[in-house]
């Protein structure tokens, strides 16, 4: 078992990552000395797939769960769904001593983050997720939210997890396209931090996640690293975490743009890394080859789907209401060489627009 810390003062906590790890949950949440009454928030696929293991662990350790099912999906992250999870919470009695366990993947943890942020003004709650998307980046550093129609993740709240157990082995029952969403995460963490980690990407991805659990696991553990290092010196998003946004400005408006329903989240994050690659090198920022080298990457994951029908001023009408637009001009995470990135802050509209307008034509 790997064991990564997220240095937060009081709020510090572990991050573990370990084959297996699932049926330990009960006995790792017994060290911790959390609590003894516990929520699984949780959808009925995934309590199908691993609900028996979690539970069991969770019994022989002495500690009681209720469950409360969400329904699985972008389209679903929204406040009407949280209201279902705070009527629930309500129904079962909830008090501040109990335990959420948000037990699945970006959205379930987005969500019963987020639940367990604003119901009676703070619950504790751990993170176990199941897929991989969340169990390298949203399961960690506390970001919580829901979508609007007019952008994604725009309501929420930063609100650190008391711990988070990630197991490897929960991916084998991953659809393959729920896999390949993450490893575009996977890339993004590579391009941002570490040459070694992408060229572990490119070298193994393939053999994912089933011919090299060993590979997979050391893959898992440098993202969570990389990770847990930037938002223990940026919490919130100051500066540094910026850095995480690599391929999320236009990656996100591609999201709601399509109405959550044409990409997962990693197939949005994929087409975000190409475009941010080609502004990038249009302000001769980042060298041809190390783009094309990137963009291989990208494209050796999976075939993206093509954004067919989406005009460019669709995508700009949802950027416009993102976070990262600042007064009149758009923030970018731009790559300067594999490993390393920019922040920047600058970037006119008509860049952009222009862009949009070659990209959206060119794969279309």
């Amino acid at each position: 078992m790997n064991t990564i810390q997220v240095a937060l003062g009081r709020r510090s906590y572990s991050i573990r990552v370990g084959n297996g790890l699932l049926g330990e949950t009960g006995a790792l949440l017994n060290e911790l000395e959390l609590a003894k009454s516990i929520i699984v928030i949780s959808s009925k696929a995934i309590l199908s797939l691993h609900g028996e293991r979690l539970l069991r662990s969770l019994r022989r350790a002495g500690l009681d769960a209720q469950l409360v099912l969400v329904p699985e999906g972008e389209k679903h992250k929204t406040l009407a769904t949280v209201e279902g999870i705070y009527r629930s919470l309500a129904r079962r009695r909830a008090s501040r001593k109990t335990l959420v366990i948000a037990f699945g993947g970006g959205v379930i943890g987005d969500m019963a983050g987020f639940a367990a942020a604003s119901y009676l003004r703070g619950l504790p709650y751990v993170q176990v997720p199941t897929t991989l998307l969340a169990q390298i980046d949203s399961a960690i550093g506390g970001k919580t939210g829901v979508n609007l129609p007019s952008g994604k993740n725009l309501v929420g709240a930063f609100y650190q997890p008391r711990a988070v157990i990630v197991d490897p082995l929960l991916l084998s029952t991953l659809a393959p396209r729920e896999l390949r969403s993450g490893l575009y995460e996977a890339v993004k963490y590579g391009v941002i931090r570490s040459a070694e980690l992408l060229d572990l990407v490119e070298r193994k991805h393939a053999h994912f996640p089933q011919r090299d659990k060993r590979a997979l696991e050391q893959m898992i553990v440098e993202c969570v690293r990389i990770k847990a290092e930037i938002v223990s010196q940026d919490e919130r998003e100051s500066e540094l975490r910026m850095v995480l946004n690599y391929g999320h400005t236009l990656g996100h408006a591609l999201e709601a743009a399509t109405r959550y329903q044409r990409f997962t989240h990693g197939e949005a994050i994929g087409h975000g890394m190409i475009m941010a690659n080609q502004l990038a090198t249009e302000f001769n920022r980042l060298d041809p080859l190390d783009a094309a080298r990137i963009d291989a990457a990208i494209r050796a994951v999976g075939t993206l789907p093509q954004p067919r029908g989406l005009r460019s001023s669709q995508v700009i009408r949802h950027m416009l209401s993102d976070k990262k637009f600042v007064d009149d001009r758009f923030r970018f995470v731009l790559p300067r060489r594999v490993g390393q990135v920019d922040i920047v802050t600058d970037v006119p509209v008509l860049a952009v627009q222009r862009l949009l307008r070659s990209y959206l034509h060119a794969e279309s």
